[in-house]
């Protein structure tokens, strides 16, 4: 793809847009691993620290949009475009999300599922990996399609890996012992887990329906 001035911008803005959600995550799953194996320390700096940098990609998507706006990029990708950078956005928000019910709820009885929890943490880790290099994938200059896709078909796999995981925690949370308020709030925070790998599925739909427009 020919990349004129304001498009270059525009990339260079998703670029460092989608560095922003990546450290994110990285915060999130370092600080989610420690908290369900009973360690609170540094949640609130985690917290906050996540906070900011969803701010920080919020105002780069509001940079993009106005690069949009001005006439970067043609017509006929353009919405297709912004779509694509804020289905990544909302990764960030469901990092946000998630740290914030831990933060604020501090939801107990984890510990005893940690090793499951933790396999949905290293999926989603992996999950938002195949999507960013989808994403180097289709801004870098040389696009490579087949590489686009198979980068996009794992992030599928990864997403359907968790939701097996995640419906057969659920199932065991609830034939556990525990009261069953207990058992609901230990199943929300792993719904507000899964929901970020749900998220970055929509975003690499968003990516091929974009790359079928785009890439000659």
């Amino acid at each position: 793809m020919q990349i004129l001035k304001k498009e270059k911008q525009v990339v260079e803005l998703a670029i460092d847009h989608l560095e922003k959600t990546s450290e994110a995550l990285e915060i999130m799953i370092t600080s989610m691993r420690g908290y369900v194996s009973g360690d609170v320390e540094g949640l609130d700096e985690a917290t906050a620290s996540v906070d900011q940098l969803e701010s920080e990609a919020d105002d780069l998507l509001r940079e993009i949009r106005d690069l949009l706006y001005s006439g970067a990029f043609l017509p006929t990708i353009r919405g297709d475009l912004y779509r694509l950078l804020s289905a990544v956005d909302k990764i960030a928000n469901r990092l946000e999300s998630c740290l914030d019910f831990v933060d604020q709820q501090r939801p107990g009885n984890v510990k005893v599922y940690r090793t499951d929890f933790k396999n949905i943490l290293d999926l989603t880790a992996d999950c938002f990996a195949a999507l960013r290099l989808a994403l180097q994938a289709y801004f870098d200059p040389k696009v490579d399609v087949e590489e686009l896709r198979q980068h996009a078909s794992q992030v599928s796999q990864i997403e359907s890996n968790i939701d097996d995981i995640q419906r057969s925690l659920t199932l065991t949370i609830f034939q556990s012992n525990l009261a069953l308020a207990e058992k609901m709030h230990v199943a929300q925070l792993l719904v507000h887990i899964a929901r970020i790998s749900d998220q970055a599925e929509n975003a690499t739909d968003e990516l091929e329906l974009l790359s079928l427009k785009s890439i000659i």
